[in-house]
């Protein structure tokens, strides 16, 4: 099957919209249960996104350690949307190494996914039916104005729609850049000492 183009989603996607908007009392009726390989894709996300957060954190409480000393070992007390900036003014700071430009890219990259995560961890999942759409929604008011600002009514029922198509292209990216989190965590832990006296010399010098 030849996969559609990007155009191809968004066109498929406000078809979607606007037959919501003009119904939307049938909204949970024209919407069914995920599929089995819908649950193991969600649940993969969700736990792709928290293994490169883990790593993230023992990256930049290793890096301000190596650069400060122990006293900077903070990570777990970061938020998550503070996580990935974190790490990446932190690697700003290290020379032109092989892992600042991965550590980069692998921060910009799963920072995008973040409301990913959040949203398949915290809304209702289910089918647009016909269509190879999730639908995610939440009546929790609080959700609901974090995603756009709109403070929600009594009986509204907010709602995202999700493209699987590409949603599988973004995890296979998300999957890359977090084993390279990982296997970056793991070499800063095993080399801390020639970090550590790299920026102890460069802060005599």
């Amino acid at each position: 099957m030849t996969e559609a183009a990007p155009e191809d989603h968004l066109a498929l996607l406000d078809s979607i919209r606007q037959r919501i908007d003009a119904n939307p009392e049938a909204l949970l009726a024209n919407t069914e249960s995920l599929q089995e390989g819908d649950f193991a894709l969600l649940g993969k996300l969700i736990q792709t996104y928290c293994f490169a957060d883990l790593n993230a954190r023992r990256i930049v409480d290793a890096l301000r350690h190596a650069m400060i000393g122990p006293e900077a070992r903070y990570a777990s007390r970061l938020q998550d949307a503070q996580v990935f900036p974190k790490l990446k003014e932190i690697v700003a700071e290290l020379p032109t190494w092989n892992i600042k430009e991965g550590l980069l890219k692998a921060a910009d990259t799963v920072e995008l996914h973040r409301i990913h995560r959040h949203n398949f961890a915290h809304w209702a999942a289910r089918r647009v039916k016909g269509h190879n759409v999730l639908i995610i929604f939440t009546k929790n008011a609080k959700e609901s104005e974090r995603r756009d600002g709109q403070a929600q009514s009594l009986d509204e029922l907010k709602y995202g729609l999700v493209p699987l198509a590409p949603l599988s292209d973004e995890l296979k990216k998300l999957e890359g850049h977090g084993e390279y989190l990982a296997t970056t965590a793991a070499h800063i832990d095993t080399n801390f000492n020639a970090y550590k006296e790299f920026f102890d010399t460069n802060r005599r010098s």
